[in-house]
């Protein structure tokens, strides 16, 4: 039967409605009482027979367009539109579990931007899952914000409201921590330690700037050596991509002999096949070369940075990552190191003093001659960690 009475685990009668759509899939509700169950019962039969048993299915979950509530219009988002549109529609999911668990209560007609600002307000000040010493960080909070706003925009394009009531939410400001740059000293301590093929393989993402995913599901089949060039077609923007390789990373794939049946170019001594994870062996490599504080998302960084210091247009770096917009190159990757631009800076004052017609004038002789003078620079990277990693330095001469 369709309407029965079944008890819980805790041997509570509950009265259930449960049917079977024409597609297959399953319709199961705990009900009010009996007469409610038999009430729906007949009206997904009788949807069935006219053949509008979808809409009453889609009403049935979700509700009706005025009555929908944020827990219910999320999980109607991430089916409809998420799965459908975004490859990595697991992270949204992750971002929208929260914001069920703190604003699904609600209609999503009744939201507000201050239920949004106490959202962020509690996402603060709760501590990340398995790390119960770290608070959660505002670029997370941010992300889960553009999620909701995003959502907030569908029900708009959907006709469930008529506008965003929270289109003018502001981020937070975010703390990004500065990177050390790679010493061409570095990176030999560190292949040092890896073993076969992981280390071609790391010498393969610092070269290229790819992500550590892109080089495991590398297969023979997308390098193309003598133009040296090679195609990522996982890459995170969804779409392929054809990016350079220099001879260093040519050899690292020469390196690595083609194995019968295996497609990919760096594959597990172990498995066979190609490799799922390496940060746990890349950890221990840069600890035995003493060398923590470099991370393996610090060579595509790297990489940014001396394209960008090169003076190529900034769509080159981009090219080169897989940057489905020219602003995540800009803001996270693409930055000049300031030894670079004060150096440039000095160019360019040094040449408007030539255009003018100015003199270079003579050179003050120092009170110590024979004391070298380039121990009298300040080391600007020494300075800022010795005084906590803030502020800036202004040379003059």
């Amino acid at each position: 039967m369709s309407v029965r009475v079944q008890r819980d685990k805790y041997g509570k009668s509950n009265v259930v409605c449960d049917r079977r759509w024409p597609d297959g899939k399953r319709f199961r509700k705990i009900m009010l009482n009996k007469t409610v169950a038999n009430e729906i019962d007949l009206r997904i039969a009788s949807a069935i027979l006219v053949g509008t048993w979808r809409e009453l299915r889609e009403e049935l979950l979700y509700g009706t367009r005025s009555d929908y509530s944020v827990t219910e219009y999320a999980d109607h988002y991430l089916e409809v539109y998420c799965k459908v549109h975004n490859k990595d529609w697991k992270r949204k999911q992750s971002s929208l579990k929260h914001v069920k668990r703190l604003l699904g209560k609600i209609l999503l007609q009744e939201v507000e931007p201050r239920q949004v600002y106490e959202f962020v307000y509690r996402r603060l000040r709760e501590f990340v899952p398995n790390r119960p010493k770290e608070k959660v960080k505002p670029a997370t909070v941010n992300r889960d914000v553009t999620i909701l706003k995003h959502m907030f925009e569908f029900a708009v394009d959907e006709g469930v409201l008529k506008q965003n009531p929270i289109a003018r939410i502001k981020k937070l400001k975010e703390h990004r921590e500065d990177r050390p740059r790679i010493n061409d000293k570095d990176l030999p301590r560190i292949l040092k330690q890896l073993p076969f093929p992981v280390k071609q393989m790391v010498l393969f993402i610092y070269e290229t700037g790819c992500r550590p995913s892109e080089a495991m599901n590398l297969k023979r089949e997308h390098v193309h050596l003598a133009n040296k060039t090679a195609i990522f077609n996982i890459r995170k923007a969804g779409d392929n991509a054809l990016v350079a390789l220099t001879s260093r990373a040519v050899a690292a794939i020469q390196e690595v002999p083609e194995l019968p049946g295996c497609p990919y170019v760096f594959w597990n001594l172990r498995t066979s096949t190609r490799y799922k994870r390496i940060n746990e062996t890349f950890s221990r490599a840069r600890k035995k070369a003493g060398l923590e504080h470099i991370q393996l998302k610090d060579f595509r960084r790297e990489l940014a940075i001396v394209i960008a210091e090169s003076g190529q247009p900034l769509h080159v770096a981009q090219t080169q990552l897989g940057h489905s917009s020219i602003r995540t190159t800009e803001e996270h990757y693409a930055k000049y190191s300031p030894e670079f631009a004060i150096n440039r800076a000095r160019e360019v004052m040094e040449t408007r003093g030539r255009q003018t017609g100015g003199q270079d004038p003579e050179p003050t002789p120092s009170e110590h001659p024979s004391k070298d003078t380039a121990s009298n620079l300040v080391d600007f990277q020494a300075f800022r960690e010795a005084n906590g990693g803030g502020g800036r330095i202004r040379t003059a001469e």
